[in-house]
């Protein structure tokens, strides 16, 4: 197998997760002296039922798993809704040679659609391409994560600057915390495009840059996110939490727009101080 190729990928996954299931969790009795960690191939065959000969020729790449076998195999790893899409996605990457195509910047809507788009939201608000990339930005979303237009173009990337900008240690309360997110994200979003050339660039320069990044990237963890709420300490006004949405233009179903909102009147403060805070330093 050749480094881009997609079995690489999906035998690594099945690996990482076979090797987390213990056999009593699956009904299954531990042997005296056992030295492999989580499930055999032939043990996680029986609980899938499979033939462990099957199995085997389905983690190698061998043969092309059906939709049937992959979520049985899925259940019986106890994968989570976003890491059995996952799987999937790596399942289906099978069956076709990699494409060399960029994630799409802006599908059906232009750049300067995007910039007008993120205008028109009141709060804190910025669109992002698969690769994590910030393609646009308004004005409090510059204020509340960095000035984006003050970075070269390649370094406009949520997953870099969380990674390897210092600043973002002291910006994120849990940069640990933060910092995985930004892997298991991309993670995700890498078995959605086998292959792009600016995804493999990325991931290169983050293994390089980021001993962090290096160490996470083979836990094979993903995550897929559409709301929830960010806490950061902001070197300008302090300790602000806001809460987001993680919206996708119908247009272009591969841009996510992020979306910060205050429900609260304290957050209502915070964002209000955020916005005085901008134009005072503008």
């Amino acid at each position: 197998m050749t480094p881009d190729d997609p079995r690489d990928e999906f035998a690594a996954f099945l690996r990482h997760h076979r090797g987390r299931v213990a056999p009593e969790q699956v009904g299954l009795p531990r042997s005296s002296g056992r030295r492999v960690p989580g499930l055999r191939r032939e043990e996680l065959a029986i609980v899938s039922g499979v033939s462990p000969d099957h199995y085997q020729r389905v983690e190698q790449g061998r043969v092309r798993p059906s939709a049937q076998v992959i979520d049985a195999i899925a259940t019986a790893l106890g994968l989570d809704g976003t890491e059995r899409a996952h799987l999937q996605a790596l399942a289906r990457n099978l069956k076709a040679p990699p494409t060399r195509a960029h994630p799409a910047s802006g599908g059906g809507t232009s750049v300067r659609g995007l910039q007008e788009l993120v205008d028109s939201f009141a709060g804190p608000a910025f669109a992002l391409n698969p690769c994590r990339d910030v393609l646009a930005w308004n004005r409090l979303g510059a204020a509340l994560i960095t000035d984006f237009s003050a970075l070269q173009p390649r370094d406009r990337n949520m997953a870099w600057l969380v990674l390897t900008d210092p600043r973002m240690r002291d910006l994120y309360p849990d940069w640990k915390a933060g910092a995985q997110g930004q892997v298991a994200l991309l993670r995700h979003a890498s078995a959605k495009h086998p292959g792009d050339a600016r995804m493999e660039n990325l991931i290169g320069r983050l293994a390089t840059a980021s001993p962090e990044f290096a160490e996470w990237w083979p836990q094979q963890q993903v995550m897929e996110k559409t709301s929830g709420t960010k806490a950061l300490n902001h070197p300008g006004i302090g300790p602000i939490e806001l809460g987001f949405h993680v919206l996708r233009p119908a247009a272009s179903s591969d841009i996510e727009l992020v979306v910060y909102f205050a429900s609260t009147d304290e957050e209502r403060e915070r964002l209000t101080a955020l916005a005085k805070w901008s134009s005072e330093t503008a």
